[in-house]
């Protein structure tokens, strides 16, 4: 017959076996253990009702105690269900860890070791800079995440590869087919070299500022400007570079390593290739991959142009309306080509600015010129106070007074030429 007994801890009344009469069993509810009354049915039902006030009185509420029973709780409980498999707890910071992480994210130490993984200690070998093997990476995703931000400038590189390049044709097909004297054709021949410079002078500019703002963490150049005068005399330093720099063959591959001195504050080492071929040979594999990026690049360039081309040959033989029609839209074409081409040029620009970030190490740069200390010179005066001049001085001048007479005498020539010639 079933003996019902009260648990003192959750008030829940228990159907304990005739057997249990004289034990203790342990309540479902909150595991407490309850003393079965060894006495009849009528003892085990008095138990129901109120507990006798001598026993209330004497003893306290039982508390849950797991530790009494603390086998045959840990017994049934399933510790691999219990431990939590998602994130483990650093053994020196304390900072949790991911699931496969190999090393803690805070102080790189490896949990399974507990000292600094290998990546740890290259990472505070290098105090801080870039892992050089990061570039292969970023040369893609970073400078295609650069080209979206700095979009306005490919699109405004565009539009003066359009305007100038028209006007350096313009000029020169007024200079070479339609004028026939010759200061028309001076003056049609200056502004089509001029117009001509400003190109190379703007890709110059774009390509050293991009260096900069890169090698400083930075990805935002839509402050750079175009500068007519600027970027003439910058095109005429690209020419006198490459006559100067890439007058041995094969120092073009060089162009990367060459650019990134160039924007520095020495640029000693940008102008003279035997200087750079100790930096080319130790950073090879990373240049050889620029010219890689920018290969690719130029394919997708070609992919543009091919259609133009076609179009516009095939209207060349045409004759009538057709003609005009079929170059225009090769020149359309065109202009969606060079809008391609100026994306490219950003997006090769921003690679050599990784390339001067994550390696900057080992390319031999000079970024501080060193302080000079100025010394006023005495000058020296002559018997009536007169400033003595130099010899330079008196060069310079009588070079000036020859270039003035220079002048005057070309003009003079050019005006003789135009006015008497037909007589």
């Amino acid at each position: 017959m079933a003996v019902k007994v009260r648990c003192p801890t959750c008030e829940k009344v228990l159907n304990a076996p005739d057997t249990a009469r004289g034990k203790a069993v342990k309540c479902p509810a909150c595991e407490t253990k309850i003393k079965v009354p060894v006495g009849g049915s009528a003892a085990g039902d008095s138990s129901i009702g109120k507990v006798p006030a001598r026993k209330t009185a004497t003893r306290a509420p039982a508390k849950k105690r797991v530790e009494v029973d603390s086998g045959e709780f840990l017994a049934g409980l399933d510790l691999d269900k219990a431990i939590d498999s998602s994130e483990s707890m650093c053994p020196k910071c304390g900072a949790p860890i991911p699931e496969d992480a190999p090393e803690c994210p805070k102080c790189g130490v490896d949990p399974a070791t507990g000292q600094l993984s290998a990546a740890a200690k290259k990472r505070l070998s290098r105090k801080g800079k870039p892992d050089p093997a990061l570039f292969y990476s970023a040369a893609w995703k970073d400078s295609w995440e650069f080209t979206k931000q700095n979009y306005r400038v490919a699109l405004r590189t565009a539009m003066y590869f359009i305007l100038y390049g028209a006007t350096a044709v313009g000029c020169g097909y007024m200079s070479l087919i339609y004028c026939e004297t010759l200061p028309p054709q001076i003056f049609w021949g200056v502004l089509s070299v001029a117009a001509s410079l400003a190109l190379p002078g703007w890709v110059w500019c774009l390509t050293i500022y991009t260096i900069r703002v890169s090698a400083a963490k930075k990805s935002n150049i839509r402050e750079i400007h175009f500068d007519i005068f600027q970027n003439i005399a910058l095109g005429v330093k690209t020419i006198l570079w490459y006559v100067v720099f890439c007058w041995i063959p094969l120092a073009g591959i060089m162009y990367p390593l060459a650019m990134i001195h160039m924007a520095m504050p020495v640029t000693k080492r940008g102008w003279i290739n035997f200087l750079m071929l100790g930096t080319f040979f130790r950073n090879f594999m990373p240049t050889v991959y620029v010219f890689v990026v920018q290969f690719v690049l130029q394919l997708a360039v070609n992919l543009a142009l091919a259609p133009a081309g076609v179009l516009i040959g095939m209207g060349l033989p045409m004759t009538g309306t057709a003609r005009w029609v079929m170059i225009g839209l090769g020149a359309a074409v065109g202009v969606l080509a060079v809008v391609v081409a100026s994306f490219a040029l950003v997006f090769n620009t921003r690679v050599i600015g990784l390339l001067a970030y994550y390696f900057q190490d080992s390319l031999d740069l000079v970024t501080f010129v060193s302080e000079k200390t100025y010394v006023r010179k005495e000058v020296k005066l002559d018997a009536f106070g007169t400033p003595i001049k130099s010899t330079a001085q008196k060069v310079g001048q009588v070079l000036f007074v020859l270039m003035i007479l220079g002048v005057i005498v070309g003009v003079g020539f050019l005006l003789y030429y135009q006015l008497f010639k037909k007589n």
